[in-house]
């Protein structure tokens, strides 16, 4: 059982590595921006909405949390990626 445990945590751990790995080789791709400027990009265009700045910074921050927790997330048609 024991066995099994290590096995599963191992194949975890691995595919987990494997992601990430893939995520950073994809992020010189063209339509590929860095999490920060993505998350400059939500700011402005909140504002651009109506929002007040500390309403759209705070969804700029939201963005940055999210980008670099997952290793990317998309703004329009960009993607972007940590």
């Amino acid at each position: 059982m024991r066995r099994v445990f290590n096995v599963a945590v191992l194949m975890l751990l691995a595919y987990f590595t494997v992601g990430r790995a893939l995520t950073h080789a994809q992020a010189g791709e063209a339509g590929s921006i860095t999490c920060e400027r993505g998350a400059e990009m939500v700011r402005t265009n909140a504002l651009t909405k109506g929002f007040s700045d500390a309403a759209s910074s705070g969804q700029g921050q939201n963005f940055l949390s999210s980008c670099l927790v997952t290793g990317e997330a998309r703004v329009d048609n960009l993607v972007a990626r940590d």
